[in-house]
């Protein structure tokens, strides 16, 4: 890993529409200053954990997560938390994740989805893994599952879109706040002063590829090149140069990656 490296901390590089250029967009990646990919294995899908298991075999500094997304709890059943518990045994992952709660899009009931995250907090606790959080319009309700569930292990929001005042209280808790290419579009301003107000060792920066493009190139397909543009963002908007940025990101990075 590059001391001073590009860490994209999250992007979901199985997706069908990289199979034309995966492994060259993985080459370019590293050749051109990464120092880390952390890609998002989706246990609902063969073809995923498949792939994902090639792509930690093809680089060292290529990392997984996996989890059950709220958005698939409808779907969740026994077979799937196997799957997860053969690609853990199989594979060293990061975190369990992205796992939490999503009350915008609501593509599965909300007890469902409640009672999916509370088995994923129940396996990352049994494997001393972190979390990593999707979570739409829902941060204080995963904030009192996660307090509930008495959950002491490290916890990343990703592609944080919530507001200051429950940005403040991830803060206070000491988790990790990952910020994505939205922090570059017109209207986010508020979410740029929660970059300002975040600790540089509370923080991740991510491109959730190939989703959210950052500006200039919104509405493109995204790729993990597109994480210098929003290390970039966060340099210019917290003043610090960009080499400081990331040597912190990777200090964060190594401090879950133990």
């Amino acid at each position: 890993m590059q001391k001073n490296g590009i860490i994209d901390f999250h992007c979901h590089l199985d997706d069908p529409c990289f199979e034309k250029n995966r492994w060259q967009l993985i080459d370019q990646c590293f050749s051109s200053g990464f120092a880390s990919l952390v890609t998002v294995a989706d246990p609902f899908n063969g073809f995923s954990t498949e792939i994902t298991k090639e792509m930690l075999s093809y680089h060292s500094d290529i990392h997984a997560v996996i989890g059950a997304h709220p958005h698939q709890a409808d779907r969740y059943s026994p077979e799937i938390e196997e799957r997860m518990t053969v690609f853990y045994r199989q594979c060293k992952i990061l975190a369990v994740g992205e796992v939490g709660i999503d009350d915008h899009y609501k593509l599965s009931a909300m007890d469902k989805q409640i009672g999916v995250f509370k088995r994923q907090i129940a396996m990352a606790k049994e494997w001393s893994l972190p979390l990593v959080i999707h979570s739409r319009k829902a941060e204080e309700a995963v904030l009192k599952i996660l307090d509930l569930e008495k959950f002491h292990n490290p916890v990343v929001f990703h592609c944080y879109t919530g507001n200051k005042l429950t940005a403040a209280e991830i803060l206070k808790r000491g988790y990790f706040i990952s910020f994505s290419g939205i922090i570059t579009f017109k209207k986010a301003s508020e979410l740029r002063e929660i970059v300002e107000k975040t600790p540089l060792a509370q923080l991740f920066s991510e491109t959730d590829s190939p989703y959210l493009a950052p500006e200039p190139d919104r509405g493109k397909t995204n790729t993990p090149l597109a994480a210098r543009q929003i290390a970039k963002k966060i340099s210019e908007i917290k003043k610090i140069d960009m080499d400081t940025v990331n040597a912190e990101i990777s200090k964060n990075f190594h401090r879950l990656a133990k």
